[in-house]
């Protein structure tokens, strides 16, 4: 837990610098008290920055990687919502980083960080709890995507159903099954599949 500190200016890490240079105990209690806070906040600010921009850099890349092993052709569009997922991860990231980093500044300036800290516990496992399966869905979505493992127009089997898949979005699949019904599948329930149509392509390719 981040919390406010306060430090005796005579014992401060640049009141001890400047006197080992030879300033009076007066001078060097008069930089720690004006200059260090405001040079541990600088140096906070700047490290954030640079883990944001890392951070960001690292998913993107990450995403574009993802998308090497998916066929164009068949889920060009798809692959620009996974993009732009890849982008809105990234962005979150960065907002996380920067809320750490600006407690963090924060506690420095000796405030107390207590409440605010356990407001945001409160509301952080709340909207987690709420939205675990819509991310589960999400996150299963990306991945049938990007590992190309079906498309529109393929014939699949999943959950005891069988058909033809007439949608596919990062959150869920609709399927028109051989009995006429259209099903909406979320991602995030589909744990085995079988393509029928890829057999059917391996099949082909033999001959």
């Amino acid at each position: 837990m981040i919390t406010g500190t306060t430090s005796s200016p005579t014992n401060g890490w640049l009141s001890t610098f400047f006197h080992a240079f030879g300033a009076s105990n007066q001078r060097a209690q008069l930089i720690q008290s004006v200059i260090a806070k405001p040079l541990v906040i600088l140096l906070i600010l700047v490290v954030t920055w640079v883990i944001s921009r890392l951070g960001k850099k690292i998913i993107q890349k990450f995403v574009s990687s993802l998308l090497k092993h998916s066929q164009a052709s068949r889920a060009e569009t798809l692959s620009r919502r996974v993009a732009t997922l890849g982008l809105t991860i990234a962005h979150l990231f960065s907002a996380v980083i920067w809320f750490i980093g600006t407690l963090t500044a924060l506690g420095v300036l000796g405030l107390n960080l207590t409440p605010l800290l356990t407001g945001a516990t409160v509301i952080g496992a709340t909207l987690a709890f709420g939205a675990q399966n819509v991310v589960k869905d999400y996150l299963s979505g990306v991945f049938l995507i990007t590992e190309d493992q079906f498309g529109i127009g393929d014939t699949i089997s999943v959950l005891d159903t069988t058909g033809v898949v007439e949608a596919v979005s990062l959150r869920s699949t609709v399927i028109r099954g051989n009995d006429g019904i259209r099903w909406h599948i979320s991602n995030g329930d589909i744990r085995k599949l079988g393509n029928l149509s890829q057999k059917n392509e391996a099949k082909a390719t033999s001959d």
